[in-house]
């Protein structure tokens, strides 16, 4: 048996007898890998769920035509006789609701679908029969099965507000049932006669080779373009980029504080075992043997700890996944598959950060026992004489990085994973310096509380003695409040700022708009005689229009919003930069947008610079942007246009929303009752909403965006929390000699049970306060780098009320918690035993 197979024998036996040790230092690394292998497999299921979405929608499409405002069907039959050899099929796709259940719903000619393989699903169940009239569709085979709803049954549909009746004629099947689910399909002229789409087209996709693109494009209206099918998708993947970059930072500081958490219960291991150590190295065995015989346990035990992290990880998922979706839907596009996608890599990745981690985080234990003499294996004055010696050196390097870390967050380089660098730079660096402040302030703070008793300043010696540990303790809950703090912060921040956005651009008094299903391409249409309507009933002051739908741009496809506000010289929107003295009356001179400031952000666009829209009677048109306003609805971005601007370029007269404010007499109740009575029919339903509850709502909304990053949070305060419970019990079983002694000279358990809690008191309240300048630091990275790359919009930055108190509660909280059990412990200990060993 060869001496390595000699020491992991020995450390197997140590285990089983110390097997809350062995679960200890498992859960750490459990509790890192669980959360890093969560949020992958929740992004990887998200994006993969786009994929197969996109596969359902489009099939084998490679190109499509779009409009300015879709397409007439006149169009589509024109370029069908132009172009025989040309692989075309004319499509509408929006949103409907069965029961409470939002579904995709698309509208296909089956003569021409047979080429894109959508499905394999026999499409002439969708044909008119006298049976069903006509009204058939086809719903996913997943959809069925999950949804209950049954084939050769009919179902009510709500299109807009609007109730029809369909019939379930079939099942959509498609190569992988997943990818259909939440999606409806039905014969065109039905679907348009359903979606009121009148004799217009969403688009007409297409299967090109690159020449037949070329010369298709030299036949297209100039109202009309033709676009690549993997751009569109390109852009819609781009929309959530941020999102999910911003869920992996969350779960890699996590990660990172599990790291100082693993150390902490390697340590704890190694330090029962020091004398053991000593030893055998006294009976021959060499440090550097002792050395790998560590890291191989680290490396055995960090595996087993990673495969149930990744385990843990995939239930975890279940959860991140839900919220996820929920986020998504609600900023930025209708997401039906919720499946989990758990592809091998996340399997690895998962495996090769925890065992990496591990190994990093045991060096130093490993170092600590191999490098110590044997004759100072029971005296840890020696270890700590040479960690005190290391920390000026350490706090040195850590300053370093904070430097590096503020250069980098301050640098122009437009890069969001630049920004993340900085960030995680910075923590490191704090994190370093951490261990000798925290030295010099227990050190200076004892001299303070020398009034007060021998106990607190015998617990704050305590930390300053043992800085080794403590450090490293007090330093992993810093890291994980810090991130509390500044999430805090950022939240507070981003929160205020939509409020404040919302009160300064819902200046009406009474909102009306059609239903809609979700939120979809095109929104949906209200007739403009409901606004003259809308005029003359009692107490209305003010009326203004509202249209939204998306267009082609040369920066992508971009939402369009047409606005004919209550005044000219006050619309509704916050400038943040123009080129002009008076840019809102610029902004009714012909050809003028202003544009939003994440589409300014993201496109590197410039109050003064051109914009190319798509338009229906000009084609491609060059507008001039008058200004940039501000915000926070779409991170994707947003043009604004005057009506006048509108009706030179398109023919359609609809409008999205009414705003109506009300004189100051009327009563909002009355005339919100006589707006539903006198303009709302069942035939064409309205929503008539107040200025009140859409604000209500829209913060409700926001709130939801951010429960994910609450969520990680805490499970990193988790993390840390044991990190902190480990420390300890490492620490007090080191010291187990001393407080026997202290009771053999007179110390009462109680007197123990203050010290131990003290002390813990003390490193919570130094974690607590130490938190803050690195939270706020924290906070001014994720406000003015990290969304801005993110999202493109800017924010003011905030303290929020009670954040600060919250956070030194959390810390002293989690530091007396996780000391009770040490304390307890302690103060029960056998004092004779203890004396005898020592």
């Amino acid at each position: 048996m060869t001496i390595t197979q000699i020491l992991m024998r020995s450390s197997w036996r140590f285990f089983k007898r110390h097997p809350a040790q062995l679960l200890l230092s498992i859960t750490g690394i459990i509790l890192g890998v669980a959360i890093v292998t969560a949020v992958l497999i929740t992004n990887n299921s998200s994006q993969k769920a786009f994929a197969l979405s996109s596969e359902a929608l489009y099939g084998r499409t490679t190109h499509q035509i779009t409009g300015a405002q879709g397409i007439n069907e006149h169009v589509y039959v024109s370029l069908k006789q132009k172009r025989p050899d040309i692989t075309m099929a004319p499509v509408i796709q929006d949103h409907v609701v069965i029961d409470t259940t939002v579904y995709s719903i698309l509208g296909l000619d089956p003569f021409t679908e047979a080429a894109f393989e959508r499905s394999s699903s026999p499409f002439q169940a969708m044909k008119p029969s006298s049976t069903v009239g006509g009204d058939s569709l086809l719903a996913s085979e997943f959809s069925i099965n999950e949804d209950g709803l049954t084939i050769g049954e009919t179902v009510e549909l709500n299109v807009g507000g609007r109730q029809h009746v369909a019939m379930i004629a079939g099942a959509l099947k498609t190569s992988n049932p997943v990818a259909s689910s939440g999606l409806l399909v039905g014969d065109i002229a039905f679907v348009q006669s359903l979606l009121a789409r009148k004799d217009t087209i969403d688009r007409i996709d297409l299967i090109l080779t690159n020449d037949q693109a070329l010369s298709l494009e030299k036949l297209l209206p100039a109202n009309l373009v033709l676009n690549a099918a993997l751009s569109r998708q390109q852009t819609m993947l781009a929309m959530t980029r941020g999102f999910h970059i911003n869920l992996t930072a969350m779960s890699l500081l996590a990660l990172l504080v599990g790291a100082f958490l693993i150390h902490n219960t390697m340590t704890f291991a190694v330090v029962q075992r020091r004398e053991v150590f000593a030893i055998k190295r006294i009976t021959g065995i060499d440090a550097n043997t002792i050395f790998k015989s560590i890291l191989i346990e680290a490396v055995i035990i960090s595996t087993f700890g990673s495969i149930l992290g990744v385990i843990a990880g995939y239930v975890l998922a279940h959860f991140l996944i839900q919220l996820t979706t929920q986020t998504i839907n609600d900023l930025y596009f209708v997401l039906h598959v919720q499946e989990i996608w758990f592809d091998p890599w996340i399997i690895f990745a998962g495996l090769l950060l925890g065992i990496g981690s591990s190994l990093i985080a045991a060096m130093l234990s490993a170092f600590d026992a191999a490098s110590s003499h044997p004759i100072q294996a029971r005296q840890r004055s020696a270890i700590e004489q040479r960690t005190k010696s290391l920390l000026p050196w350490l706090a040195m390097a850590g300053l370093t990085l904070v430097i590096a870390g503020f250069v980098l967050a301050n640098a122009p380089l437009d890069s969001l994973l630049a920004g993340f660098l900085a960030l995680m730079t910075l923590i490191i660096g704090y994190g370093m310096i951490l261990p000798w402040f925290i030295q010099l302030l227990s050190r200076s703070l004892q001299i303070v509380v020398a009034q007060s008793g021998i106990s607190l300043s015998f617990a704050l010696a305590g930390i300053e003695r043992n800085i080794s540990r403590t450090g490293l303790a007090i330093a992993a809950l810093c890291i994980a409040v810090s991130a509390t703090f500044g999430v805090d912060i950022m939240i507070g921040s981003f929160r205020n700022s939509v409020d404040q956005w919302l009160g300064k651009t819902l200046q009406s008094d009474v909102y009306v708009s059609a239903p809609s299903a979700a939120s979809s391409q095109n929104s949906p249409r209200l007739s403009p005689i409901l606004a003259v309507k809308a005029r003359k009933i009692q107490g209305v002051r003010s009326v203004s229009t509202g249209l939204s739908f998306s267009t082609s741009t040369n920066v992508g496809n971009i939402e369009l919003l047409v606005v004919k506000p209550h005044t000219k010289e006050d619309p509704g929107f916050e400038l943040i930069q123009s080129h002009l003295k008076l840019p809102w009356a610029a902004w009714q001179a012909p050809t003028t947008v202003m544009i939003s400031e994440p589409l300014a952000t993201k496109h590197k666009l410039a109050s003064g610079d051109f914009l190319a829209i798509l338009t229906e009677l000009g084609g491609k048109q060059a507008f001039k942007i008058a200004a940039i306003f501000r915000d926070y609805e779409s991170s994707h971005g947003k043009i604004l246009m005057s009506r006048s601007n509108y009706t030179e370029f398109w023919t359609a007269n609809d409008i999205s929303t009414l705003g109506i404010m009300l004189n100051n007499q009327a009563q909002e109740k009355v005339v919100i009752a006589e707006i539903k009575k006198s303009m709302s029919t069942r035939a064409a339903p309205l929503i008539v909403r107040s200025n009140t509850s859409i604000h209500q709502e829209s913060l409700a909304v926001f709130d939801r965006t951010f429960e994910v990053t609450r969520v990680l949070r805490w499970l990193t305060v988790a993390v840390a929390f044991v990190g902190i419970f480990s420390a300890l019990l490492a620490l007090h079983l080191e010291r187990a000699r001393e407080f026997a002694i202290l009771r053999a000279t007179g110390a009462t358990q109680f007197q123990i049970m203050v010290i131990v809690v003290g002390q813990t008191f003390f490193m919570g309240l130094f974690a607590g306060a130490l938190a803050l300048p690195l939270g706020w630091v924290m906070s001014e990275v994720l406000i003015n780098v990290i969304n801005v790359q993110s999202f493109g919009w800017t924010m003011s930055s905030i303290l929020p009320p009670g954040s600060i108190r919250s956070t030194l509660l959390l810390a002293i909280a989690s530091a007396i918690l996780a000391g009770l059990y040490p304390a307890f412990r302690l103060s029960r200990s056998n004092i004779a035993k203890q004396l005898r060993d020592d």
